[in-house]
């Protein structure tokens, strides 16, 4: 794995330090050998498709990283194709703001929409921090969890329109049970910033939470959970609200 910490100095450097090497089962550090390096230079902004994008480049070398400003909290690197980089089911590119700045309501009576899809389901994986909703639908709080192992399955119709879901989970500090929550899904357009915005509505039993879940999709291979104001959320420096897709 690999950890960063992204400093942007005001008004135009910046330093990133970085940490990689093999994990150490059972803790969130690395295990002997790994390896910790530093990068500083210039940033800069930038725009891609209406969205701000921070460029850095290195001092005396060719290194050049862009990355997608989701809000003032999230970031997300960019590949060389300037798509957003895609991770597995353990990691993402995203980083996290270590304090985050309270944002306003993006929420908007977002409308729904017939969008079809090309294969009868899509997985998405990723680890999330404790997020209190996605904990109710199997009965729990966050006390004793460390982090929620996600795996989500969208299926689609014969007309190729959203249907149902599975949501399997395990809650990672409370004893490691995969649990199985199902619903269904629709599209709709549009947040208060970004009215071209596709969210994927996700629909549980209401007797097992109160509040279904968004997520906000930010290409074919990678969703993002917003939370109840239509906002991205800031993970931690150990995990991130990002799903990557698996079956592409």
């Amino acid at each position: 794995m690999m950890k960063w910490h992204l400093t942007l100095l005001s008004p135009t450097t910046y330093k990133l330090t970085y940490t990689y090497g093999k994990d150490k089962q059972g803790t969130r550090g690395f295990s002997d050998g790994a390896i910790t390096k530093e990068l500083q230079g210039t940033w800069t902004r930038g725009k891609l498709k209406n969205a701000e994008v921070y460029t850095l480049t290195a001092i005396d070398s060719g290194i050049s990283l862009s990355f997608l400003k989701l809000n003032e909290n999230v970031l997300h690197l960019l590949d060389a194709n300037k798509n957003l980089t895609v991770g597995n089911g353990a990691w993402s590119y995203t980083l996290n703001r270590i304090n985050p700045v309270k944002l306003s309501s993006n929420e908007v009576n977002s409308q729904p929409i017939e969008q079809g899809m090309s294969t009868d389901s899509i997985v998405f994986e990723g680890r999330m921090p404790c997020y209190a909703p996605l904990l109710a639908l199997r009965g729990k709080t966050t006390a004793g969890c460390s982090l929620v192992k996600c795996r989500f399955i969208l299926f689609s119709d014969r007309a190729q329109l959203p249907s149902s879901l599975k949501f399997y989970s395990i809650t990672v500090g409370t004893g490691g049970t995969r649990y199985l929550a199902t619903g269904k899904w629709i599209i709709t357009r549009g947040t208060k910033t970004d009215p071209q915005s596709i969210l994927y509505q996700l629909q549980f039993d209401p007797e097992r939470s109160q509040q279904n879940l968004v997520l906000l999709k930010g290409d074919d291979n990678i969703l993002f959970l917003l939370d109840g104001e239509m906002n991205y959320m800031p993970g931690n420096d150990y995990c991130s609200f990002t799903l990557n897709r698996i079956r592409k």
